[in-house]
């Protein structure tokens, strides 16, 4: 059993051949297209969010300096009351009467 190819239709196969693959490539490259899409899109919003928390930021952030500066100020003051409380505990109870 033989087979008989003629020249037309061997070419007519291989232009087919080479349709479909074009078909196929163009199919892959568009569905390429939207997957890089959504990814600028991601990209975009995540951008967006990034943007957004670092206008936030300063508002709601405490830097190390300040947080020091103001532990300082606090103690100074709770020392300066301790001293008041020593100060009046020291004094005799007559003087307390006297001046309260």
């Amino acid at each position: 059993m033989t087979i008989q190819v003629d020249f037309w239709q061997l070419v007519s196969l291989l232009l087919g051949f080479i349709g479909v693959l074009a078909t196929f490539g163009k199919i892959l490259l568009k569905q390429l297209d939207t997957r890089i899409e959504q990814q600028n899109e991601r990209v975009g919003k995540l951008e967006a969010q990034l943007n957004a928390f670092l206008t936030k930021l300063p508002l709601e952030y405490q830097r190390r300096e300040d947080a020091i500066r103001f532990e300082t100020v606090l103690n100074a003051k709770l020392d300066a009351i301790g001293a008041r409380i020593e100060r009046l505990i020291e004094r005799p109870p007559s003087m307390r009467r006297a001046t309260d």
